[in-house]
């Protein structure tokens, strides 16, 4: 066993001399594997900044990925606008929010062309317990959606309804 010092600490090693009485290998005590030159641990990018502000670090970085995809979606959906009919399902599914949305949009699609004054969807849907104004916000709300993502609006003031001009 030979005894090395590094500043005030005591270290203890191994030492395996070969042959000649200068050539000396350092084997390190707890493994007994032979120590490489150059071999050092390197820290992972979480233990430098900590695990959590990695992940969060992470997150913002697949956020930026996928608000870039929706940009690109939607240039392309912008560009194709012209050829593609939407069904009402659809317009549903990225419109609305809870079934209310759903019976006003069905009550606009029922009418057709002419479409419906805020205050008689209201009437259509009392069961809901809604007024005029909130029709109307509602109507304002899913149609700042759709042209978000498609561009066009569920109704506009002339009461018309979404690809049935």
């Amino acid at each position: 066993m030979c005894v090395a010092y590094v500043g005030d600490l005591r270290r203890e090693m191994r030492c395996i001399h070969g042959p000649e009485e200068g050539n000396v290998q350092i084997v390190h005590g707890n493994s007994g594997k032979a120590a490489q030159k150059g071999f050092v641990r390197r820290r992972s990018k979480a233990e430098k900044v900590g695990r959590l502000k990695y992940i969060i670090e992470l997150l913002k970085r697949l956020e930026r990925q996928i608000s870039e995809i929706d940009v690109r979606t939607r240039t392309l959906m912008a560009g194709l606008r012209e050829w593609i009919s939407f069904k009402p399902s659809y317009i549903q599914k990225v419109a609305c929010e809870d079934e209310v949305d759903a019976e006003i949009i069905t009550c606009l699609i029922q009418k057709g062309v002419g479409g419906l004054l805020p205050s008689a969807i209201a009437s259509k849907l009392s069961k809901y317990g809604l007024k005029r104004w909130n029709v109307t916000r509602r109507i304002q709300r899913m149609n700042k959606k759709l042209m978000k993502e498609l561009g066009q609006k569920i109704a506009e003031k002339k009461r018309t309804l979404l690809g049935t001009d």
